[in-house]
């Protein structure tokens, strides 16, 4: 199913344990853009994570690609979902991401075009994370 920001390609995953809670949807499962890294909820994931790295070059593969996704599913949102967006870098970090880091880096990414704003977003990212 195409992106329905931009009509590219998804990746569906299940939703770890660890974000799930912090998610406003209790859908199983997500699907992330390849192209501008839009999330939606999606009712029938696969049971395995996506290789996210060979459609999306130096995102984080298994489980820490997944939690960074559902960073990525609020990051629109900071203002509701402050703490949520908080708890899910948190996780991000404990499994190896830095998110901030990797936001950048995927901005510079051919072919990939974040639906938020990169430089606003990153910087009030930024002062969340580290008030």
């Amino acid at each position: 199913m195409p992106c329905a920001l931009c009509d590219g390609d998804q990746l569906s995953f299940p939703v770890p344990d660890a974000a799930g809670e912090h998610l406003p949807d209790d859908r199983p499962g997500a699907a992330l853009c390849t192209h501008c890294l839009a999330v939606e909820p999606v009712d029938d994931p696969p049971s395995a994570y996506p290789a996210f790295s060979e459609s999306i070059p130096g995102f984080p593969d298994g489980e820490a690609g997944a939690v960074v996704a559902c960073v990525f599913a609020l990051v629109d949102s900071l203002a509701l979902y402050r703490a949520e967006v908080s708890a899910l870098a948190d996780a991000a970090e404990r499994r190896g991401v830095d998110v901030l880091l990797l936001i950048d880096r995927l901005a510079a990414t051919d072919g990939v075009e974040p639906y938020f704003d990169v430089s606003r977003r990153g910087t009030q990212l930024e002062q969340l994370l580290y008030e």
